[in-house]
Order: C-alpha cells, then structure tokens, then sequence
C-alpha cells in the first residue's frame, strides 16, 4: 500500500522518514503560468477549474502539500485603474488598495492609513464572516496534506501599510504599532481557529522578517514587541491540536533560538541565498524543527534542469537523514521559473524513492 502525501509529511513533523522525502509548496504554490505549461489542454477556467487544476498539477509533479485559505465572504473590490500601468485597482478586505503591473509583483496603491492616528482607529476584517469551505473540500476529496495559510504581524503589516511607513512607525511610534501587531495576530488566530475546524492539517505563518543579510529590524525591537504576540499565536494554534510551520525569507540565524520559543514545529524557505543552509540547520536544531525549501529559486529560473536535478539530489542526500526535512522552492514558483526547471526538481525526488 502506497504511502499519502499527507502520511508523508505528517511523518517529517514527527521526525521520521518514509518512502521518500515529502516535496511540495506553500501558499498557492505555483503561478497559474505555470499551472497551464504543466496541463496543458487539461486546464480549465470554469467555476471548479482552480480545484481541478491545482489537483491536476499536484498528482502530475507527484507534490505532497496543499495549500488553503479562509476566504473572504466578499470578493475585492474594483475601485478604479492605475493611472500609469492601466491596471485595476481592488480593495482587498484588509482596506488597502492594491494592483498588478505587468511583469510584476502586486503592489500597493493606498495603503489602510496614512497617519498613525489612523491606525490606531483602524479595524481589521470580522474573521467570523470568513469561510473554511475550501480547506474542508481540498481535505475531503484528496490524500495531500493541507498546509492552511495564516500571517502574523510583521509581513502583512508592510504589505498593507507601505514598507516605508511600516518601518518609519516601527521607529517613532512604537506604541502604536504594538497595537497594530495585536490586531492583525488576533485576526489571524481566528482565521487559524476556521482552518483547524475545517480540517487542515497544519498551519503556515507567513511572515518575513529579514533580509539576506540579517533581520529587518533590532533583534531587541522584535523580542519586546513581535515575538511575544507570536509566541501567543503559536500556542493558540497548538492548543487547536495543529503543528505551526514559520514561513520567513531571509537570514534567520539572529532569531533562531526567537523562533523556537515561540513553539514553532518548522521553518520554510532556508534561502541558500541568506546562508540558510538546510543540512547545517538540521545539525544544530534537527531535534526540535523540521526545515522545508533550499531549492533555489534563482536556480530554477535561470539554471539548467541537469543542474536543478544535481542540486536537488544533493540536498535530498545530506538532509534526510531522520526525517524532518520538506523540500520545496525557496519561494513559491514564480512566473520567471522554467516549467522543465520544476520538473526536474520533482522528478529528482521521486527518483530518490527507496
């Protein structure tokens, strides 16, 4: 009897290894670009093709992981177009104001507030309306193991505010923006709370903090402000009964021994990139995390599926040992990764197979 994707990763957070190493990507996971090069003439755009694409594509790469929302009860709303790239503008339902320029990330418009009186009266989104309908199909119809997608206070909080602004404030207003932290961690709980009711076998924090050379912000700054509210995020959701993987790029190493007491069960992304090396973290905290990406996303945009296939049968090589090891992309797959790029990543691991 074949062993699930959801048995596989279950078993990486519990430090022990299966069949073969649990592969798969956060969020989304793939830009639909990507999607359509895969399936080709099976990809569909009617009401139920994002579900059969994304199955589709998952049981094509042989991926493990599902990732899921709660989703909105009210879809953005369209609010005008952007004057320069001629692209609509929605407003999410955090309140910001947001649009996609071609050949480009999402970028924010108008941010929730435009002074720190402002945010202090701001109020999040009533998580109560918010739907788990999506997370409950994708684990009643499939064997993947679904990763529910959740933030925290830090990377939502620039993105819907301006990353300017957000660490301006962090400086000058710190009161203010503790307060801001609380709101969006408090939100985020509840969406947590939708999540295990409607199944999910994990939650994913996403949440960056640094850049490739170190944190974004004081260490010190983080331990009195952020990490606490964390910390508080974290138990909630073990107390749900669901492990809680920490999604952050960058370099993490100043705020490893943070991370873990916070409670967190994983780390995702480990950016090469940011000298976050998967086989050196599990010698110093393979007891206590199971650690999830490595794969270059710069490798698979601009490399060669041979040296794609190299580096991940490397990896899979010197970190499997006892489990708690995820491979994925440093990032989800962007539009700019190669399709036989990807391929290659997939096909290393399966050829990997004991």
């Amino acid at each position: 009897m074949s062993i699930t994707g959801r048995a596989r990763v279950k078993a990486a957070l519990n430090h022990q290894e299966t069949d073969r190493v649990p592969v798969g990507e956060i969020g989304g996971g793939y830009v639909e670009e990507f999607v359509r090069a895969i399936i080709g003439d099976a990809y569909r755009t009617d009401e139920d093709g994002y579900f059969h694409n994304h199955k589709l594509l998952r049981e094509t790469l042989g991926a493990d992981i599902m990732g899921a929302r709660a989703i909105s009860p009210n879809p953005d709303e369209l609010v005008g177009e952007h004057p320069e790239w001629g692209t609509p503008v929605y407003r999410n339902f955090w309140g910001s104001e947001v649009t996609n320029p071609p050949d480009s990330t999402q970028q924010l418009v108008k941010p929730i507030a435009e002074t720190p009186e402002e945010l202090e009266k701001w109020k999040p989104p009533d998580w109560g309306q918010f739907s788990g309908d999506v997370i409950a199909r994708w684990k009643r119809e499939t064997d993947f193991f679904i990763l529910a997608t959740t933030n925290a206070g830090f990377d939502l909080g620039y993105e819907i505010l301006g990353f300017e602004r957000f660490m301006l404030w962090t400086a000058l207003e710190p009161r203010v923006m503790r307060g801001y932290y609380e709101k969006l961690i408090e939100t985020n709980i509840g969406f947590a709370k939708i999540a295990a009711k409607a199944g999910a076998d994990a939650v994913l924090i996403a949440d960056d903090l640094a850049f490739n050379s170190g944190p974004f912000v004081d260490p010190d700054y983080l331990r009195r402000d952020y990490f606490p509210l964390l910390k508080k995020q974290v138990q909630t959701i073990h107390d749900l009964g669901l492990p809680v993987i920490f999604h952050s790029d960058g370099d993490l190493h100043m705020l490893m021994d943070d991370l873990l007491d916070c409670g967190i069960d994983g780390l995702q992304s480990c950016d090469p990139n940011a000298n976050m090396d998967i086989p050196e973290l599990k010698q110093q905290y393979g007891d206590r995390l199971t650690f999830m990406g490595n794969i270059d996303i710069d490798l698979l945009a601009q490399g060669t599926p041979q040296e794609v296939g190299r580096v991940t049968r490397d990896l899979i090589r010197d970190a499997r040992a006892g489990g708690g090891f995820i491979l994925s992309a440093s990032n989800v797959i962007t539009k700019y990764c190669k399709p036989e790029n990807v391929l290659a990543m997939y096909a290393a691991v399966t050829e990997m197979e004991r």
